[in-house]
């Protein structure tokens, strides 16, 4: 069997992802967990994790990096007013609105964390992990080109292939725009005469990668029936029926109100769907939401494995939603969920993202499905996929070797 790794995007959510494993693995290395799979492929916060397995910390060090302040306030390194560039060190002197962390400064902090990992070449890493045949992958996006670039430990062209290390890899991979990181992570190649400018891979579609792993190991000629695949998430959010009303009402007020263009006093409405729009639309890249990579990964495989493909396609990521039946304490939590960004630092955020995977664990939250439909009473329908953690967890435990 060719088994597959995928590690979604996800700022300090991925959190979720280092807390998933210890469930399934206890506390092993991060060598010993890589080791038993054939591929992986990460995005932005995913990506961190995959460098936190290939330095070799245990999970338990692997989660202080999500969960110990300091340690992730020198990925968040926020700028100061003379560091920001004009215009936005204006504007958010009014607005929570444009880049506030260091693109430079994150690098730095990732030399720091992962000082074997920058050592060493990502080709270098399959034998220091201790499986030569293993196969990294990270997904970044190429501000220069406007496309998607991946970043591998292998490569099939010399002339054509990008050595790089994976702490360069995972700078341009987190590198998250707009709202988050001043400029593009910038390195030169080993063997190139140019350098990258690189945003988050979720620019170019893969904040789930898990499709691109598919398609890395179909050209790798890894027949698709040898397949499985763990694809770990970092929620998954379903707007609830309150922001939903909340939305149509701004916009309905705003359309009403656009030709009162002197009564400043009405403007508020026109204002407030504006900055949301804006805001939504700034955050889409990154929330991008994952459905589409699963469900066309779904349709790949079931013409290949049939009924079998729902054993050996394994989606673990928390659902933010609040379902008919919830209890009031797992509505709350959900409620305090949809408030929260993915740049998180404070101590009592990252309490709520472990309370989040308890609920998630117990299930008090549910499992996101591979695919699934919503109605217009805002319910989800399950048409693929696990819809209890511990159901997943059971099938994981079950994959053919």
């Amino acid at each position: 069997m060719y088994h597959i790794l995928s590690l979604d995007g996800g700022g300090s959510w991925s959190i979720l992802q280092l807390l998933t494993l210890k469930e399934k693995y206890g506390n092993l290395s991060g060598h010993e967990i890589l080791k038993k799979f054939d591929l992986v492929i990460a995005n932005s916060g995913g990506s961190i994790v995959l460098a936190a397995l290939a330095e070799n910390w245990k999970l338990e060090k692997a989660i202080q990096l999500f969960a110990n302040r300091e340690l992730k306030e020198q990925i968040f390194s926020k700028n100061k007013f003379l560091n920001r560039y004009f215009p936005v060190d204006y504007i958010r002197l009014l607005l929570p609105f444009g880049p506030k962390y260091s693109s430079a400064k994150k690098l730095e902090a990732f030399k720091k964390f992962f000082p074997e990992v920058h050592n060493r070449k990502m080709t270098e890493l399959p034998d220091f992990i201790g499986k030569s045949s293993l196969k990294l992958v990270v997904s970044t996006y190429d501000a220069l080109n406007n496309r998607a670039k991946f970043f591998k430990s292998y490569g099939e062209e010399k002339d054509f292939f990008d050595s790089v290390k994976l702490t360069q890899a995972i700078h341009g991979s987190s590198n998250a725009p707009i709202q988050y990181f001043d400029f593009p992570a910038k390195f030169k190649p080993l063997n190139r005469d140019f350098h990258y400018e690189l945003w988050d891979g979720a620019l170019g579609g893969f904040n789930n990668p898990v499709l691109a792993g598919l398609i890395e190991a179909f050209k790798l000629g890894v027949d698709f029936k040898d397949i499985t695949i763990v694809s770990l998430g970092t929620s998954n959010n379903v707007m609830s029926t309150e922001e939903k009303e909340k939305y149509r009402l701004l916009k309905e007020m705003a359309d009403s109100e656009k030709r009162k263009k002197l009564k400043f006093w009405k403007l508020g409405a026109q204002i407030s769907f504006f900055v949301k729009t804006v805001f939504n639309q700034a955050k889409t890249i990154l929330y991008q939401p994952p459905d589409w990579a699963n469900y066309v990964t779904l349709i790949f495989l079931k013409k290949n494995l049939g009924d079998n493909i729902t054993s050996r396609f394994i989606r673990l990521s928390p659902l933010i939603h609040i379902d008919e039946g919830m209890n009031r304490e797992a509505k709350k939590l959900i409620k305090n969920l949809y408030k929260l960004d993915m740049d998180l630092t404070k101590d009592r955020d990252i309490e709520l993202l472990k309370k989040c995977f308890e609920f998630w664990k117990a299930g008090k939250i549910k499992n996101q499905p591979i695919a699934y439909s919503i109605t217009k009473e805002n319910k989800i329908v399950y048409e693929a996929g696990d819809k209890n953690f511990l159901d997943a967890i059971k099938k994981w435990e079950q994959l053919p070797e």
